[in-house]
């Protein structure tokens, strides 16, 4: 089945690639014909990318009335705008060095689950800096890590024995304890259905490369497996790569 275009929300105007759906410049002649496009940096995309509109925000607020919601937000520029930053009733989960970017408007907890050489680091794979400036600032919000960090002031250290005994106690390979976490989303997963949480919402994370990704997106779908057979609510933004495929023996029967 082929992958849906990944429509970039962008501003009125903006120049999509008409493969990947992605921002991208058009570079043109001095006399103003087009010559060639070239994609921009995520750190561009975001200056360019519009939030949700308001329909389907009165209606996504309507479905969460009553209901214990976290948001969980990657950095796919796809929806990554779209997360619910103004509904004060829905907890905003962050990871990595998602901060710098203007789309993230608000946050409750955050998650940086690498290593002190990972986070520390004076650029991310993004060319990122100052994440670890941000990291030992003091925001008065829970950054759950590998371990409490005396220079970061908000860590708390993931409970990760916990969750492992919790879904996973009675689970074995041969004589090994399994535990399943490939990724950030698993280890938000895991402590967001232990809290109880009701409805759970994914955003800006697409797990759609051909790289680190292939595991990282089979685990994903594991655990929003998890979330489904625990009874929640599970939304996830339109053309979404997450839970895609064809249906086994009807393809071409049922539209």
């Amino acid at each position: 089945m082929p992958v849906p275009l990944q429509k970039v929300p962008v501003k009125p105007g903006g120049q999509r690639c008409p493969t990947c759906g992605f921002g991208v410049r058009i570079v043109r002649r001095s006399d103003g014909s087009a010559d060639h496009y070239e994609p921009l940096t995520l750190a561009a995309i975001s200056e360019e990318l519009v939030g949700v509109d308001k329909e389907t925000s009165d209606r996504l607020k309507r479905l969460r009335e009553g209901k214990k919601t976290v948001a969980f937000v990657g950095m796919a520029a796809t929806s990554s705008s779209l997360a619910p930053y103004d509904d004060e009733n829905v907890e905003i989960w962050g990871v990595n060095e998602q901060h710098h970017y203007v789309w993230m408007k608000r946050w409750d907890r955050w998650f940086q689950m690498h290593d002190r050489k990972s986070f520390s680091r004076l650029h991310d794979t993004r060319g990122l800096a100052q994440h670890y400036d941000w990291l030992q600032e003091n925001h008065g919000k829970p950054i759950y890590m590998q371990h409490v960090y005396d220079e970061v002031p908000d860590s708390v250290e993931y409970p990760l024995g916990r969750m492992i005994e919790k879904f996973f106690g009675n689970v074995r390979k041969g004589e090994e304890k399994f535990k399943y976490f490939t990724s950030t989303m698993p280890f938000m997963s895991a402590l967001a259905l232990d809290e109880d949480f009701d409805r759970f919402e994914i955003y800006g994370m697409e797990m759609g490369g051909e790289d680190e990704y292939v595991a990282q997106k089979a685990c994903g779908e594991f655990w929003l497996g998890m979330i489904l057979g625990a009874g929640k609510e599970l939304y996830l933004p339109p053309n979404n790569q997450i839970l895609t495929g064809g249906l086994y023996g009807y393809q071409g029967l049922l539209r």
